[in-house]
């Protein structure tokens, strides 16, 4: 398997989530069940906004994975954004230590599908970029 797979494999998962978010942002039900704010679900052009917005970032961040998986071109600070994003990702992704202590009864609260769905995104994810930056952290160097 070649290294820089690993690195398309984080900006795969990213374009998901960015797709995932604007299908949140268009679609109130949707963002009903994901559980956004009353003040988002009443007034629809916000919930475009705020979620059509929220969904660059993920895109930005999949735009650093394929740069540094040599598809497009050499984009600033590339070592220090996968190791950030990746990091991010990785630590947003270990809230699913809380799910399974919700749901062996240690913590109070449910265990919603979505969340758990979520977590395990946001943890394969965050794998992809770190295992993508650290094995192809010399191709990597600035030029």
């Amino acid at each position: 398997m070649d290294k820089r797979t690993w690195l398309k494999a984080a900006a795969g998962l990213s374009f998901s989530m960015a797709a995932c978010q604007l299908v949140i942002s268009i679609w109130p039900a949707a963002a009903a069940y994901f559980q956004a704010p009353p003040s988002l679900l009443n007034d629809r052009v916000r919930l475009f906004v705020v979620g059509g917005s929220a969904a660059l970032i993920p895109v930005l961040f999949g735009l650093y994975a394929l740069s540094g998986a040599g598809v497009i071109r050499r984009l600033p600070l590339m070592r220090t954004a996968l190791i950030g994003i990746g990091s991010l990702f990785l630590l947003r992704g270990l809230f699913i230590v809380l799910t399974f202590l919700k749901a062996l009864g240690v913590l109070p609260g449910e265990v919603l599908l979505a969340g758990v769905a979520s977590h395990v995104v946001f943890l394969s994810a965050g794998l992809a970029y770190l295992g993508g930056a650290v094995l192809n952290w010399n191709a990597l160097k600035s030029r």
